[in-house]
């Protein structure tokens, strides 16, 4: 059973937009090169419900609600923790409990992402519900939940999960075309070479095409980890420039990837910018 979970802190970025909540990260994680071999034990499907709780909010009886309905339970104390599991094993459920709000509701951004998963958030206060539940939980309770509630809510998030798709195919925005398959991107008929990390990256923007996605949520969809503000947005701004410059952007009328300043990069869908557009004053050159 659970023992005691360190704390898991990280500062949430404030004033956040449209984020990420829809791109398959399944597929993503599958770009992931590995030479790890799949156990033959695993063909025997055991229902596992992964838990990222703090001892303060996660208590042994919902533990127990867990495993009364017959899910193995495996905590992880850190979020790159919960990525990797995940990435190794295949959750049946995910639970996030944690204290702390901002970190609840940017968890919650990264996590959904993930797979597609019933995800259950607890939290010590009501009013922390429904900021979670926005930002992409499937249901969520007061850490003082009943626990045959907890039980019956659990069993019904279940039922309505579907499995996570993993299937391939191409995504087309204007003349670019991402084949998610051969991991090759095209632009006007021709091959743009990327990186592995690029192409995950631009993979992200185009399954979020004509929303902003900030850079923590950006960089950990691809590399499954927590980074930290200053560091993602580093990181990203980099590998953003090498994006840019190898679809032409800069000489580029209506540039792919744009940079919406204090909030993160989008994928432009449009070949013309509407008037009037709300976005066009925070638009970074």
């Amino acid at each position: 059973m659970l023992g005691h979970v360190p704390d898991a802190r990280c500062n949430a970025q404030g004033g956040s937009f449209v984020l990420n909540s829809g791109y398959d990260l399944n597929l993503l994680l599958a770009m992931k090169p590995t030479t790890e071999a799949t156990p033959a034990s695993s063909a025997v499907a055991i229902r596992t419900a992964y838990v990222l709780a703090e001892a303060e909010v996660w208590s042994r009886t919902l533990g127990d609600a867990l495993e009364g309905i017959g899910l193995e339970v495996f905590s992880c104390t850190e979020l790159h923790e919960l990525f990797e599991v995940c990435r190794e094993r295949p959750a049946s459920l995910l639970v996030l409990a944690q204290r702390n709000n901002a970190f609840g509701v940017r968890a919650c951004r990264v996590i959904r992402g993930l797979q597609d998963t019933p995800m259950m958030v607890v939290m010590l206060r009501e009013g922390d519900l429904i900021p979670v539940l926005d930002a992409g939980a499937d249901d969520a309770v007061v850490a003082r939940v009943d626990p045959a509630v907890f039980s019956a809510r659990i069993r019904a998030l279940m039922r309505r999960a579907r499995p996570a798709s993993r299937n391939g195919g191409t995504l087309a925005i204007r003349e670019l075309v991402l084949d998610l398959e051969k991991f090759q991107v095209s632009l006007d008929g021709k091959v743009v070479a990327l990186t592995p990390t690029e192409f995950r990256l631009l993979a992200v923007l185009a399954q979020q095409a004509g929303r902003v996605v900030d850079p923590r949520a950006l960089l950990s969809a691809v590399h499954q980890h927590d980074y930290g503000e200053r560091d993602a947005q580093n990181l990203v701004k980099v590998h953003i420039a090498n994006l840019r410059r190898k679809l032409n952007d800069s000489r580029s009328t209506y540039p792919y990837i744009l940079c919406v300043r204090g909030f993160g990069y989008m994928l432009e869908r449009r070949s013309a910018q509407r008037e009037d557009d709300p976005l066009a004053a925070l638009l970074e050159a």
